[in-house]
Parts: C-alpha cells; sequence; structure tokens
C-alpha cells in the first residue's frame, strides 16, 4: 500500500524556502513590497501630521481660553477649552483643565464625566482621581470619594488634596482623631498650606483644646492674609478661643473680623454683643444686640443680653467683677 500523497504546497511556503536559499527577494514579490511600504510610511506621516495639527490647535485654544478666563469671560473660556478636548481628544491635559473649570461653576455631571474619561486614558496619573474625589464628597458620595481619595495616594502618597479629603471624610464619619491625623500629615507636607490649618485648629477648638487651636488659627491669618474661602471662618473661631479664654478685648475684635466675611445669624450678633459688652464697649455692643434683634426676635437670650447692656449703660450701675477686671487689664 502506497503512502498517501501529501497535499501541494502554498506558494507562500515556497516563497520562504527561496528567501532562504537565495536570501534575497523574487522579483515578481519586489514591486508590491516596495509599494506596500511606501503606502505604510505615507499613512504613518500622514497620520503624524494630523497628530501635529491638532497638536498646534489645541494649544491656541488653550492660549485663548486662558486669556477669556483672565477677561472674567468664564463661558468663553469653558468653549474654548472644550473646543481644544474635541480636537485633541488624548489630550489628558487640557481634559484635566476643562474638568477643573466645570467643577468650579457647578457642571459637576460635565467634570466627571470628562475626570473618568481623564482616569481611563492615564490610569497613573493621580489628579483625576482626587479631583473626582472632591466631587464625589461634595455631592455627599463620602464612602466612593474616600476610595478614589486612597487611589490617588497609592499614586502619589504625598497629594496633599487628597489626603486633607480623607480627614474631611473621617470626620463626617464621626471619627475626629483619625481626621486630625489626615490634616496634621498634610501640614506636615505644606506646612503653609492653609486648609488644613483651618481644619486642624477647627477639631481642637471642638475637643475644647482652644490653646493649641488659637496658635494656629493666628499664624493662619498672619502668614495667610489671602485665605479664600476659610477666612472669615477663622477670624471667627479665633474670636470664639479669645472668649473662652475671657480674653474679651481680643474676642471682640476678632468676632468683628469675622463677622465681616460671613453670612452672620441672630445668634454670630448676639455672640459678638457679648463679647463687647464683656470688654465694656457698651455702644458697639448695643449695636450689635439691634441686629441680633431683627434676625431672631424670639431670641430668649438676645433679650436677657439686652436687658444687661441697658442697665450697664444707666448711670450709678457697677459693671461685674468680670468686667472691673478686663477694665483694669485694659
Amino acid at each position: 500500500m502506497s503512502p498517501p500523497s501529501c497535499p501541494p504546497r502554498p506558494e507562500v511556503f515556497v516563497v520562504r524556502s527561496e528567501l532562504r536559499s537565495n536570501d534575497r527577494i523574487p522579483p515578481r514579490w519586489l514591486c508590491p513590497l516596495v509599494l506596500g511600504l511606501v503606502l505604510a510610511c505615507a499613512a504613518g506621516c500622514q497620520g503624524k501630521g494630523r497628530k501635529a495639527a491638532a497638536q498646534r490647535e489645541t494649544s491656541r485654544l488653550v492660549d485663548q481660553a486662558q486669556s477669556a478666563a483672565e477677561q472674567g469671560d468664564v463661558g468663553r473660556a469653558e468653549k474654548l477649552l472644550s473646543a481644544a478636548v474635541a480636537a485633541d481628544p488624548s489630550d489628558c491635559e487640557t481634559r484635566l483643565q476643562l474638568s477643573e473649570l466645570l467643577q468650579e461653576h457647578g457642571s459637576l455631571a460635565d467634570a466627571m464625566a470628562h475626570l473618568e474619561r481623564a482616569a481611563q486614558q492615564n490610569p497613573e496619573d493621580p489628579r483625576a482621581f482626587v479631583l473626582l474625589a472632591r466631587i464625589l464628597f461634595d455631592r455627599q458620595q463620602t464612602a466612593l470619594a474616600d476610595r478614589h481619595a486612597e487611589r490617588a495616594l497609592e499614586l502619589d502618597p504625598h497629594l496633599v488634596q487628597a489626603i486633607v479629603l480623607r480627614g474631611q471624610v473621617a470626620e463626617l464619619q464621626g471619627d475626629p482623631d483619625t481626621a486630625l491625623r489626615y490634616y496634621y500629615e498634610a501640614l506636615a507636607i505644606e506646612p503653609d498650606r492653609a486648609e488644613p490649618r483651618f481644619l486642624a485648629a477647627r477639631q481642637l477648638y471642638e475637643r475644647g483644646s482652644v490653646e493649641q487651636a488659637a496658635p494656629l488659627l493666628r499664624r493662619l491669618l498672619e502668614e495667610s492674609p489671602v485665605c479664600g474661602r476659610h477666612e472669615g471662618d477663622a477670624w471667627w473661631l479665633l474670636g470664639q478661643c479669645y472668649a473662652r479664654q475671657e480674653r474679651w478685648r481680643d474676642a471682640a475684635l476678632a468676632l468683628a473680623a469675622g463677622i465681616e466675611q460671613r453670612d452672620p445669624s441672630g445668634t454670630d450678633w448676639k455672640d459678638l454683643a457679648y463679647a463687647q459688652f464683656r470688654s465694656g464697649e457698651i455702644q458697639a455692643a448695643r449695636s450689635s444686640l439691634d441686629v441680633a434683634f431683627k434676625l431672631s426676635p424670639e431670641d430668649p437670650e438676645v433679650n436677657t443680653l439686652r436687658r444687661a447692656v441697658e442697665q450697664a449703660a444707666s448711670p450709678g450701675i457697677r459693671l461685674s467683677e468680670g468686667q472691673e477686671a478686663d477694665r483694669r487689664r485694659e
């Protein structure tokens, strides 16, 4: 019985055999091969050209967006950055800039969409994760925010934004000790950073450690003239620290500075009036109580303090022992 015949070898195997034996390309394959190489090079050059053009257009649009933002035209800046991202969707840096602008002006859903895309495009960049964490925290999705902040810290253990955010999550979860540890960790990395300094001082004040809280607040206000959104609260909290220490004149000055930068309630005006009353500033206390009464006419403490102030303003009325001591210190 004769062995079965082998099927004919495909031509490709013949060509490979020829290449091995003759070490050169057969003439019948030379033209298609050269043509393929030329087309591949042309396509590659064309792709690089398109990429370079997209990058130039993105750079131009980003520059225009920056100019618009500096002139206060935020809407135009947002449109220009959106066009820049559309021109070069792979540009993560521009996408992050756009997402921050969207976040600042309340377009949180759009900002999150861009940040999620940036995190997918560049998963080793912690900035997208921490910005996502901030939005989630502001939307009270604290557990998810904490996971994103944790991921950001895995990529960059010294990212202060993420450390502070984990502290704020711990604070909301009723763990003040962990929160304070995170705030101090952030300050160890950036000692002049305003936000962790204020948050640490607030935690210390709430646990009654006013002797530790007050120096933090004083340094914050002395070394950071522009404290951003925390400035009014920092002055107010410092005034409350002084009030607990019965430093009434200092308390009145700090509370007055804070109330100018807050949206004060009737209780806030009452606290200021009490500090002014205890420091002997009777007329200032009257004025503050007038505002407190307008805002909280039913507050019994406001009415009680008003009577005390009027009695102190009447001739022949002696000050209390504490007020006399304050006067002597002055």
